[in-house]
């Protein structure tokens, strides 16, 4: 049987930010043979917009708002676009009875727990982190072996291919998992009304028909596709 082969583009957001009660980690899942034309497409419009910066969701301003509109519109028409997030109630994480007191731990471990749900049978990945300063060098290394693990005992003909930290200025797909990422950040946890953010996250739950973002979702919701953890 032909494998499917599909490149994953990783983020999180309001990780160590100590006013959000939630942070989320989000993947982007592009077709790796269409990506090359979901690229493409990313930038036209930019140039559209003459958007010459990365594209990041803490930097939204109403300037570019309907360039934003436009980005949502695109994620949500292009069938090659799939993304997926999982939110944490950070309070509800017992670091000294599961973590080894090491919130970096714990971080890695939703991380794989966010990513294993969407490894399938008969796929192929190369999944593309940002780069972030960790203070154990070897946690992505480690998360990539436990994935391994995981797909071994659990999956058929499934395998990464790739796995590695890239620089998001250099990575337009990453920006674009930190735009969405971002925008699940600021949709659990702040309540800022009338903010072009707080429109942006409004369009976007017009778009994909939910009442809440803040829900989880079938796990065979494709298109945006939402796990709120609850360690009960």
């Amino acid at each position: 049987m032909n494998q499917n082969t599909y490149n994953i583009y990783c983020d999180e957001s309001r990780v160590e930010n100590p006013r959000s009660k939630n942070m989320v980690i989000g993947a982007l899942f592009v077709s790796r043979k269409k990506k090359k034309s979901v690229v493409k497409k990313l930038k036209s419009i930019c140039h559209k917009y003459d958007f010459s910066y990365e594209l990041k969701w803490a930097k939204v301003h109403k300037k570019y708002f309907n360039f934003y509109k436009d980005i949502i519109d695109f994620f949500c028409d292009e069938n090659n676009l799939n993304f997926r997030c999982i939110v944490v109630d950070k309070s509800e994480v017992e670091l000294d009875k599961y973590h080894n007191n090491d919130p970096e731990l714990a971080f890695f471990k939703f991380y794989y727990l966010m990513l294993r749900a969407k490894l399938l049978n008969q796929n192929k990945y190369y999944i593309f982190l940002d780069k972030k300063p960790t203070r154990d060098k070897n946690r992505a290394r480690a998360l990539h072996a436990y994935l391994d693990s995981y797909i071994l005992w659990n999956k058929t003909e499934c395998n990464i291919k790739h796995f590695q930290a890239y620089n998001s200025k250099d990575n337009i797909l990453i920006q674009l998992t930190d735009f969405f990422t971002g925008l699940m950040g600021f949709a659990c946890n702040e309540n800022i009304q009338d903010s072009s953010k707080s429109k942006l996250v409004e369009y976007l739950r017009q778009k994909i028909k939910i009442d809440n973002l803040h829900t989880t979702s079938s796990l065979n919701e494709e298109k945006f596709n939402r796990f709120i953890w609850n360690k009960k």
